[in-house]
């Protein structure tokens, strides 16, 4: 990776937030800097990805510090981790707004929670062209096929139920796994499952 940007993960400064941090960063071969929630508020663009230790965020601590930075956070790519599962709407739809990602909640697994960092920032890194909000401009037809693809439909099964040809879908994945920089199904199927319905919520 060399000269790409650092990622940086932020978290409290109590021990949990250190042993997640060493977890992350031995096992996800990326740049990574730590810092505490809300220290690094001026310079979060000199950094790729921002990756957010949920744990301090409780459904009835929603006048937090930690709550208040994060909703003043304005970077494309900020993923949550190890939040509580069952966030109140008043303290998920500011961080949607942001474009928070939820990756996975504090019931997820090590190995879960490493999966779905590792993919995240590798196609944060990957995602060369993207919009305004940080995401690769998939068209609505690319999109649709992608969620078809993310149910493990055969190209014909997804060129007839979009009345398309086969031939069709396959210049449309072209584009797809060019766009979100990515080499098979599997691999786009794992994309789509992080972006396709952080879009819809």
């Amino acid at each position: 990776m060399g000269s790409s940007m650092p990622i940086l993960f932020l978290s409290d400064s109590g021990l949990h937030g250190e042993l997640l941090y060493s977890l992350v960063s031995e096992s996800l071969p990326f740049n990574w800097e730590k810092s505490e929630i809300g220290k690094q508020q001026h310079c979060l663009k000199n950094y790729e990805a921002i990756v957010v230790d949920g744990f301090p965020l409780t459904p009835k601590n929603t006048q937090s510090a930690v709550f208040n930075h994060l909703k003043s956070m304005d970077h494309p790519r900020i993923f949550l981790i190890n939040f509580p599962p069952d966030l109140p709407h008043h303290i998920r739809q500011p961080l949607n707004d942001r474009k928070f990602l939820f990756l996975s909640d504090n019931r997820s697994n090590q190995k879960e929670l490493l999966t779905r960092l590792g993919l995240a920032i590798q196609n944060a890194s990957a995602a060369g062209g993207t919009a305004a909000g940080g995401r690769p401009m998939l068209t609505k037809r690319e999109q649709e096929i992608l969620a078809e693809l993310t149910n493990g439909e055969a190209n014909s099964v997804i060129a007839a139920r979009l009345h398309l040809s086969e031939h069709t879908v396959k210049n449309h994945m072209y584009n797809i796994f060019r766009k979100i920089g990515v080499k098979n199904r599997l691999q786009a199927s794992n994309w789509a499952k992080l972006h396709l319905q952080a879009e819809r919520i």
